[in-house]
């Protein structure tokens, strides 16, 4: 598991050939979406799959050894970005979802100098809490590299996801896993090492009171 999490140019570099002809239309909607929402093209789309554990279920949170593989379905997000305004003491998160009848938008703002700035209530569902406990575990990662002076940027993101809601498929780590690779890459880090991007998910979904093996 170790080294940096690929960046793929291409679909074909990221599905099976049988996935293409359904994933192409997906993708495609999705941009369409964000620049429709936003007023403008998404930077970039963060990426993580869903998964099957094919020995050892429910027990890789307790630290215990799972045989896991990726499956296709999978959660992606689009996003885009500005820097935070040099005098600004909080900087502004858009969360949207490609099933805007189901799943409300959300907005909020996160005051500049700590993860434990990004307030969670684990007591009251809300779908954007998942990207919300990604975006935390990224920026305690992020402080810890860049140090104190670190300003996160604004973020639009749109998000889409296939994986079947409790189905034991990885849903919400999917979510949490891709909102973490979003924020960090938004915020210049070109290069997430997969071994330290696995362990901020498994800490940062605990904050919306699920237990995650990653």
């Amino acid at each position: 598991m170790s080294g940096p999490v690929p960046v793929a140019k291409s679909l074909e570099d990221i599905y099976p050939p049988t996935a293409i002809a359904t994933e192409i239309p997906r993708w495609n909607n999705l941009l369409a979406k964000f620049e429709k929402e936003f007023g403008h093209p998404a930077e970039f789309i963060s990426r993580s799959p869903g998964r099957v554990n094919i020995i050892g279920e429910h027990i890789d949170y307790s630290l215990y050894s799972v045989l896991p593989m990726a499956i296709t379905a999978d959660a992606i997000i689009a996003v885009s970005t500005k820097p935070a305004a040099a005098d600004a003491t909080t900087f502004k998160v858009s969360v949207r979802n490609v099933q805007d009848g189901k799943f409300a938008p959300g907005e909020f703002d996160v005051p500049i100098g700590s993860d434990s700035n990004v307030e969670i209530d684990s007591t009251v569902f809300e779908w954007t809490n998942y990207f919300k406990s990604g975006l935390r575990g990224a920026l305690g990662l992020l402080y810890r590299k860049k140090g104190a002076d670190f300003r996160p940027c604004d973020m639009e993101v749109l998000m889409d996801g296939n994986v079947p809601v409790g189905g034991g498929l990885s849903s919400s780590a999917a979510f949490v896993t891709a909102s973490a690779l979003a924020v960090m890459a938004a915020n210049g880090e070109s290069s997430v090492d997969k071994k330290e991007l696995t362990e901020l998910a498994i800490v940062s979904e605990r904050a919306v009171g699920v237990n995650s093996g990653g």
